[in-house]
């Protein structure tokens, strides 16, 4: 390799020259460092590889005949060693047939250069050449910005999303007979499920569908679970803290967000349960078919009979529902739509009767819709966030698992500092 050095006192940078004959390589490099480029070079395609990687030269000018390796080989190697950067490539050759020629571009030539070399044409190739590769630097340099905030705004998502966690969820009660699942489409869920005890022993759970998915479907999330949370703890009624719900989305929400949701009461005694549905699919109470049989049977199915939340000034809950008589060991299956109206690769939506065939299957019903629904969608990706509750109606389920809200204050004072306002 010989580098040969230019005499102006700035240069425009390295430019790697290949032939095999001498008196080409002197001749070019003279050309170029009147242009104001200092120069190394190779005679073969094979050394041009070598010398590509030690100098890392702006561009290259590359002879097509030569030993060892010829002009396209080397090429190709060349610019599959330099990746997305753009480092042009001009073909030295006295060829005209038409073959040749697109042989070069495919080769990965950007321009053809022709013996014997005229400054003026030179001059001209190196200045297109230039402009393409200083656009092409200023472009890759745009997208490693690009790519760098991207990076810095999903760090950003992780670290909200784990306080979004415990802000959220972090409050449910812990129990052995309540089993839950939400899978959300990005970092954000536009659904939630929330639980609780009232001070008089009932339980209240409450599963949220919000508009799209998202952060600007989640951002009605934080005021609903305070709501429902602080009216809980003070035993306020179902359609007390539903009103109160609607009222603040109302509120906040814009034109077009509002938040399906079912609201269960388990009472105290374990005898009965009291459904709201507001834009919910069907909530199911299934039970068991007795000892020795695995399959289940719905008992009540209870279809949505109120709007949705936030929609209304006034939520409308009339009438009231009636109480549905529960037995030890029944199981309330409540789900999101996302559930339901889940597609496969086909376009096939999984549907409200292969999801009751699946909970009905089995006395397992949350792990086999689970299971169920994964097998229908194969790796198809989901168009909405998916939740899915299963609430066992055994005699320690209102027993303990008391609520820890004062350990995740923190977490929702940084969510709202979080969430636009």
């Amino acid at each position: 390799m010989t580098v040969l050095k230019t005499s102006t006192a700035t240069a425009k940078g390295l430019a790697l020259v290949v032939d095999d004959l001498e008196a080409n390589r002197k001749i070019l490099q003279g050309l170029l460092a009147l242009e104001g480029y200092r120069t190394v070079s190779a005679v073969n395609g094979e050394q041009a590889i070598k010398v590509y990687s030690e100098s890392q030269p702006d561009i290259i000018f590359m002879d097509v005949m030569m030993p060892v390796m010829d002009g396209y080989q080397a090429t190709a190697r060349i610019k599959e060693l330099a990746g997305t950067l753009f480092v042009p490539v001009i073909f030295l050759t006295a060829l005209s047939e038409g073959e040749a020629l697109v042989k070069c571009i495919e080769a990965g030539g950007d321009d053809f250069l022709s013996k014997p070399f005229k400054q003026e044409i030179l001059r001209a190739k190196m200045h297109a050449m230039e402009r393409i590769r200083d656009l092409s630097r200023t472009v890759a340099e745009q997208h490693r910005k690009i790519e760098s905030q991207h990076q810095y705004l999903l760090n950003e998502q992780v670290i909200a999303e784990q306080i979004y966690n415990r802000a959220i969820t972090g409050d449910n009660l812990s129990s052995p007979y309540i089993h839950s699942q939400l899978r959300a489409m990005s970092v954000f869920s536009g659904d939630l499920l929330l639980t609780a005890n009232c001070p008089d022993g009932r339980m209240h759970i409450l599963l949220g569908d919000f508009t799209g998915h998202g952060l600007s479907a989640a951002v009605g999330v934080l005021p609903t679970a305070d709501v429902f949370r602080a009216m809980t703890a003070k035993g306020f009624s179902a359609p007390d803290i539903l009103a109160a719900i609607n009222s603040k989305l109302n509120r906040l929400l814009p034109t077009g967000m509002f938040m399906a949701a079912c609201f269960v009461v388990i009472e105290k005694d374990m005898r009965s349960v009291s459904v709201w549905n507001a834009g919910m699919p069907a909530v199911l109470i299934l039970e068991a078919l007795g000892p020795g049989v695995p399959q289940s049977v719905i008992k009540h199915r209870v279809a949505s009979q109120y709007l949705a939340l936030g929609i209304l000034k006034q939520a409308d809950l009339e009438p009231a529902p009636a109480k549905i008589a529960i037995a030890e060991g029944d199981r309330i299956l409540l789900c999101s739509d996302g559930v339901t109206e889940a597609n496969n690769a086909g376009g096939e939506e999984f549907g409200t009767r292969r999801y009751e065939q699946a909970a009905c299957a089995t006395q397992h019903s949350f792990e086999a819709v689970i299971a169920a629904l994964d097998n229908f969608r194969q790796d198809h990706p989901y168009n909405d966030d998916v939740s899915l509750a299963e609430i066992n109606c055994m005699p320690r389920l209102l027993q303990g698992g008391g609520n820890s809200a004062a350990a995740n204050d923190f977490a929702r004072q940084k969510l709202a500092e979080l969430l636009p306002r």
